[in-house]
């Protein structure tokens, strides 16, 4: 399928540009540079962390317009394109036609930084092939109506721990780098249903010094139901959760067997419930957001789990998120009732209400 491969490889490129600002010395300094009070521009951290995600949703919106004309209309995603510099300058953050163009806007929105707006130009320009992706291949071929279908976009999920970098002594992953995800999503504009996942963690493992990355993709579309998974689920009695969740939520899953692990991003957390590396994400709270759940639902689904409502399973319904096309605002975009995110659905045993 072609748009399959298409955003396979775009959240490659995505993954690069992350990978490259963390490990060039000069696009480092300007993410995690911290400002005395009186220095003329404070923000910049918050401000080119800002970038880099504006940045990557608008090269993949860019490409995929390229490639499928027409489609961009209907991808969005946390961020807008209209990005307001430390000098109080108002500029829309576009991907020109040539490297050297874009380089020249982006000199413009870094204040003048030839060698930032350079860097990240080239690595925006750069040909990335599907055999560039370590992925498992799409061998799979089948119909999809793409005028039916819209796209969610998180382009830097875990952002805190991405600018921070700390180590993990935990030895499972459970912070720092290898949290960050990128997150791209389709859905079915009819139905709302979450039909095409990618999941891209930029840093995976980190080999010599070297980190290298990990996609993770499936389809839930009719019929079709494929995946780039290949291991089989199994029991972890493992359930993963935010730090600030609630209580009451931990004592009830404690007292159903379930161990507790706490780990940062919404994205990460799902992941590693689609690599059985835990039976369920529970979240009570309306923390999260379309752009954070789509595409991993839609991987869940094609392995037959799901995400749905947490309240609405507390009182015996079960209720898959869904991604209507007109939404709007941070009410209208987040997952109102929390959420369950499960790859076994005998998981859902455990949550639904004894009447």
């Amino acid at each position: 399928m072609d748009l399959l491969e298409n955003l396979i490889v775009l959240s490659e490129k995505a993954a690069r540009i992350a990978r490259l600002i963390r490990k060039d010395e000069h696009l480092f300094r300007l993410l995690v540079e911290q400002k005395k009070p009186d220095e003329a521009n404070p923000r910049f951290v918050d401000d080119f962390k800002t970038l880099a995600d504006v940045l990557i949703q608008q090269m993949i919106k860019y490409f995929l317009e390229l490639r499928f004309p027409g489609i961009a209309e209907r991808v969005r995603g946390e961020e807008n394109n209209t990005f307001r510099n430390t000098l109080g300058q108002e500029i829309t953050v576009e991907i020109k036609k040539t490297l050297q163009e874009t380089a020249d806007l982006l000199r413009i929105i870094l204040n003048g930084d030839s060698t930032a707006a350079y860097l990240l130009a080239e690595e925006v320009h750069r040909h990335v092939d599907i055999r560039d992706v370590n992925t498992k291949r799409v061998e799979y071929d089948w119909w999809m109506d793409l005028q039916e279908i819209g796209i969610w976009i998180d382009p830097i999920d875990s952002t805190a721990e991405y600018i921070n970098a700390s180590e993990d002594s935990s030895g499972e992953g459970q912070s720092g780098l290898n949290c960050v995800t990128i997150l791209i999503g389709a859905y079915d504009i009819g139905t709302g249903e979450a039909v095409l996942g990618v999941v891209n963690q930029p840093f995976c493992s980190n080999v010599d010094n070297c980190w290298k990355g990990e996609c993770t993709w499936g389809v839930s579309y009719n019929s079709t139901k494929i995946n780039s998974l290949n291991t089989p689920p199994t029991r972890s009695h493992c359930a993963y959760l935010s730090s600030s969740e609630d209580e009451a939520v931990k004592t009830r899953l404690i007292n159903k067997g379930y161990i507790i692990k706490e780990a940062p991003g919404a994205g990460n957390k799902i992941l590693k419930v689609i690599k059985g590396q835990g039976d369920c994400y529970v979240l009570s709270k309306s923390t999260t957001f379309k752009w954070d759940t789509c595409g991993p639902q839609a991987i869940l689904k094609s392995l037959g789990g799901d995400i749905v409502s947490y309240s609405e399973a507390l009182e015996n319904r079960i209720v898959s998120l869904k991604y209507p096309h007109d939404v709007e605002g941070k009410s209208g975009t987040s997952n109102g009732g929390g959420l369950l995110a499960f790859r076994m659905p005998e998981i859902l045993e455990d949550f639904i209400e004894e009447k």
